[in-house]
C-alpha cells in the first residue's frame, strides 16, 4: 500500500509557538476516522512510524481506515523551543493537544476524534480528557504514569540531554545487568537500532524540557493522573516489566474511570510494548477494537 504524510501548519494561540503536526493516511483504505497520537518525555512523533517490517503504528491504523495525526509537543522535536525548560509542564502540553484537536476537527469536518498517549502522554491526554471531553471519542493510555512506581528523585536542571543509556531506557534490559544492556529477546535488534538512530537524529539537537520530568520524578507516592476527573472511556495497556508503572494503580484507575473503560495487562511486557516483538500485535489489535466499538 502507498501512504501519504504531510505537515499541517499550527501555532499555539497564546504565544505563537510553532507546533509540528503531521497527517498520515492511506488513500487506498481511507475512511472518515481520525486518531491523534502523543509522545512522552523524551522521544517525539517518529516513534509511531518506525518503518521496519510491519511495526509502524501509523501504517497499521492508516490501512485500517484511520487518518493518523501526530504532534511534537512544544519544546520538542520540530516544534518551537523555549529558553525555560520548566515552562513545558503537563498542563502546557495538554494545551498543545487541545489546539491540535481543534485544528483536526476543523480540517476534517468532525466534532471529535480518538486520542492516544504513551508514557508522559498518558498524563497530558488525561488533562485533555478532563478539560475538553467534547473533542474526544475515546482515549488510549500506553504505559500509564500514575505515580507510586519509584521513590521521589529531585529534578534540578531545566533541561536533560541525550546519552545512549537515556535513549534506550524504555526497553527491557537483561536481568542482572546495567541499563546499557537491552534484552534482545524482547525487541528485534534492527528495530532497536533504528529507534536509537531516529532518536539521536530527531531529538538530539536540543535539550529536553524538564517540566514534565520534574512532576514525574518528584511525585513519590502521590498520583500523577486524576482518574476521577476524566470524562471519556479509556483503554489502559500496561506491562508488568515496566519501571514507570505501578500495576496496582492501573487496576484502581480502571475502576475509577468512566463506564466503558478497560485494562489490558500484558504479562511480561515493558514500557514500549507497542514495539516489543511479543506484544506489538496484541497491543495494536486491542486499540483498534476499543476505538472501533
Amino acid at each position: 500500500m502507498r501512504y501519504e504524510c504531510e505537515q499541517v501548519e499550527l501555532k499555539r494561540k497564546d504565544d505563537g509557538t510553532d507546533l509540528y503536526l503531521t497527517k498520515f493516511w492511506c488513500p487506498a483504505s481511507w475512511q472518515d476516522k481520525n486518531i491523534l497520537m502523543v509522545h512522552g518525555l523524551t522521544y517525539t512523533q517518529h516513534v509511531f512510524d518506525i518503518k521496519y517490517k510491519d511495526y509502524s503504528v501509523c501504517e497499521y491504523f492508516a490501512k485500517n481506515g484511520y487518518t493518523v495525526w501526530r504532534l511534537d509537543l512544544s519544546g520538542y522535536g520540530k516544534s518551537g523551543k523555549y529558553e525555560d525548560g520548566w515552562k513545558v509542564t503537563t498542563q502546557h502540553a495538554a494545551e498543545d493537544e487541545i489546539y491540535a484537536l481543534e485544528k483536526i476537527c476543523e480540517l476534517q469536518g468532525v466534532e471529535k476524534l480518538d486520542l492516544l498517549g504513551w508514557s508522559w502522554g498518558t498524563m497530558t491526554t488525561s488533562k485533555v480528557a478532563s478539560q475538553r471531553p467534547d473533542l474526544l471519542k475515546k482515549v488510549v493510555w500506553l504505559g500509564p504514569c500514575f505515580g507510586g512506581a519509584f521513590e521521589a528523585t529531585p529534578v534540578t536542571e531545566p533541561f536533560s540531554y541525550l546519552n545512549y543509556g537515556y535513549v534506550i531506557r524504555v526497553w527491557q534490559h537483561v536481568p542482572g545487568t546495567n541499563d546499557l544492556v537491552t534484552d534482545f529477546d524482547t525487541v528485534e535488534p534492527e528495530l532497536h537500532g533504528m529507534w536509537v538512530d531516529h532518536t539521536y537524529a530527531q531529538d538530539g539537537g536540543h535539550g529536553r524540557p524538564n517540566g514534565g520530568a520534574k512532576e514525574i520524578m518528584e511525585i513519590g507516592d502521590g498520583w500523577l493522573i486524576d482518574t476521577k476527573a476524566v470524562k471519556v472511556p479509556v483503554l489502559i495497556i500496561t506491562g508488568d516489566n515496566d519501571f514507570y508503572v505501578n500495576i496496582d494503580r492501573c487496576y484502581q484507575a480502571e475502576k475509577e474511570l468512566p463506564e466503558g473503560s478497560k485494562l489490558l495487562h500484558l504479562h511480561g511486557a515493558g514500557h514500549a510494548m507497542y514495539l516489543e516483538k511479543d506484544y506489538y500485535q496484541t497491543t495494536r489489535e486491542a486499540i483498534l477494537k476499543f476505538i472501533s466499538e
